[in-house]
């Protein structure tokens, strides 16, 4: 009786394990959602529908509302916590610029480290692609720009 009681509440954990698993949230679920960054298990993604665009002294502001997904431990994604974000854009000398929290401009280079801010450039020319259509780095292949075009 002891050995059924005991398989019962094995069987009954296994079940409740498989469906929390499965009621986890993914970024998958949401197709407003756009990839655009990565770092150590982190995937920042915006929202489709945040995107919001100025002109100002020759620059291209784009600003978004995105989240970060924990494609490590999933069930940590804290989807209410949005944050959002600002890039600049000189289209004539083809920089990119951050801005951050006080408005500053801080340069970000594609060529660079991942500490140097190549990684949120890459995910600059994504958001920039997303918004205009036209590649501003160039630093992805044709296959990349079909799924987003795509997606």
């Amino acid at each position: 009786m002891v050995k059924k009681i005991l398989s019962a509440l094995i069987l009954f954990s296994v079940i409740i394990c498989a469906s929390a698993n499965a009621a986890i949230r993914t970024p998958d679920d949401d197709p407003n959602l756009v990839f655009f960054h990565r770092h150590q298990g982190l995937e920042s993604y915006f929202f489709g529908n945040s995107l919001r665009t100025a002109e100002e002294n020759s620059l291209m502001f784009i600003s978004f509302d995105f989240v970060v997904y924990d494609s490590i431990h999933p069930q940590n994604t804290r989807w209410d916590h949005v944050e959002n974000m600002t890039f600049a854009y000189d289209e004539s000398t083809r920089k990119v610029y951050f801005v951050d929290q006080q408005g500053n401009l801080d340069f970000l280079d594609p060529k660079g480290t991942i500490a140097e801010g190549s990684g949120y450039a890459m995910g600059a020319e994504i958001i920039y692609y997303t918004v205009t259509g036209k590649r501003f780095y160039g630093t992805y292949d044709d296959d990349f720009y079909s799924h987003i075009a795509v997606g």
